[in-house]
């Protein structure tokens, strides 16, 4: 068995019977021009051998790339997660043949065999998978969530992993919410400690071989915290008996029967052209940029304007006042909570546009203007193009959340004669849930981006036969 990293999460697995190409990302940047592979590579994806197999782990963009799935030939056999709208783009891509699995089904021929792990986060349909041939048994954990049970499952399926791609980075995603930068201590220890029980002969810290760039650049200190070289420094001060090994784009490592052998640029496809994991180092004091809106399309601030106000006038405020008898979860817990939720728009010019829903339990009071930014108990400030584009299904929620930032003083007081206790009290994002939820369209935004990133890479004539 020989495995290339292709750069990120992106790997050509070729073992007895099958070529498997994993989560393929071929261009920089990706996920809505935010992110760039790193270490930063140059890769041909035209030096890529026959695929039989495509596999896509699960649908976030890092993952789950149109313009790179549509350079694949479509005559792949596709295996992917049961997720409508993965099997609806490959189908819209022309791939023939697409088999949606569930984790903890083998897939089986003669001479290997295909076992999709299960994942305990079920946000989304996602999974992990570990490849089997006569050679011996390689892992990639990808971003799946393990548990003691699936570790133990696949340990008596498989006796013992020759190669286990980790995870380890402990991506603080939480940031685009919060803004917390706690280090996450019990996250890297369950890393640790599954690495720990399953005992793999070779480890490599997998999946997270990506930085963000330009206006997103400054993410890096926040969202990172844990790097490959502590990783792997944590594991040898447990004990941990296995090789450890850090591949940068364009290695190999190959497995053969009880041999494993590591092989740094051995790989033509893919080729490390610079070490910059040093933009990722943690740094929680590090600045933060004030909020701007890049406005790439230039739009006028009254166009942009006159759509906002629509749909935060004829949307959001009409959902707020709807019947207090729906039984909406969230509208219902902001009236419980008497919660002021202020949306502040930024524009590329000019000061912020700013809406408040001050909620009671018997109705919702709508302000708007400068009085509006203050005495909320949350706030969500966003770039008025980005949420233009989101509104238009033209950018995902991936785009949009690091044009926006948010933060919440929502909490109970009382008291229990002189002790005073405080409580707490977070709430859904008003917007988002809006967004995501609500708002007409907004069970097939996602298939309608998908739809206009399959209509430019058509008309481009990306798309591989």
């Amino acid at each position: 068995m020989r495995i290339t990293l292709l750069g990120h999460a992106s790997l050509l697995v070729e073992m007895d019977g099958a070529t498997c190409l994993m989560d393929p990302v071929f261009f920089d940047p990706f996920e809505e021009g935010a992110v760039v592979s790193c270490p930063k590579r140059r890769l041909d994806p035209e030096k890529l051998p026959r695929i039989d197999t495509l596999i896509v782990s699960h649908r976030h963009p890092d993952h789950f790339d149109l313009p790179s799935l549509s350079r694949v030939p479509h005559d792949a056999d596709a295996i992917v997660p049961a997720d409508a709208l993965i099997v609806y783009a490959l189908q819209k891509l022309g791939f023939a043949r697409i088999h949606p699995v569930y984790p903890m089904g083998p897939i089986r021929s003669d001479a290997f065999e295909l076992y999709p792990t299960r994942s305990a986060l079920r946000s989304i349909p996602e999974f992990g998978l570990v490849f089997k041939d006569a050679s011996g048994t390689f892992w990639n954990q990808v971003d799946s969530v393990l548990t003691a049970d699936t570790i133990d499952a696949v340990m008596g399926r498989f006796g013992g992993i020759d190669l286990l791609f980790a995870m380890y980075a402990s991506q603080n995603f939480e940031y685009f919410d919060n803004r917390s930068t706690e280090f996450p201590y019990e996250i890297h220890r369950q890393n640790l400690e599954n690495v720990m029980r399953i005992a793999p002969r070779w480890i490599v810290p997998g999946a997270a071989g990506f930085r963000f760039c330009g206006n997103h650049a400054w993410l890096n200190h926040f969202l990172f915290p844990i790097s490959r070289e502590r990783f792997i420094a944590d594991l040898k001060r447990l004990g941990f008996g296995g090789e450890t090994r850090m591949m940068n784009p364009g290695d190999v490592i190959e497995i053969d029967r009880g041999r494993t052998s590591y092989r740094p640029g051995a790989s033509e496809i893919a080729v490390t052209v610079q070490d910059d994991t040093a933009a990722l180092r943690f740094d929680p004091t590090a600045p933060v940029p004030d909020l701007v809106d890049p406005n790439p399309e230039g739009r006028s601030r009254a166009e942009l304007k006159r759509i906002i106000d629509r749909f935060v006038m004829e949307g959001i405020a009409a959902y707020t006042r709807s019947d207090f008898a729906t039984g909406d979860r969230v509208l219902d817990l902001y009236r419980q909570r008497t919660a002021r939720y202020a949306l502040g728009i930024v524009f590329a010019e000019g000061a912020p546009e700013w809406y408040r829903f001050d909620f009671d339990e018997h109705a919702v009071r709508i302000v708007t203007g400068e009085e509006a930014a203050a005495a909320a108990d949350i706030v969500n400030r966003i770039a008025a193009s980005a949420l233009a584009g989101w509104i238009a299904h033209d950018k995902s929620f991936f785009y949009v959340r690091a044009y926006s930032r948010r933060y919440e003083t929502l909490y109970a007081v009382s008291a229990a004669g002189s002790e005073v206790r405080l409580q707490r009290r977070s709430l859904p994002d008003l917007l988002m849930h809006y967004l995501l939820n609500v708002a007409a369209g907004s069970e097939l935004a996602a298939k309608h981006h998908v739809d206009r990133q399959i209509a430019a890479l058509s008309s481009s004539g990306s798309i591989a036969c």
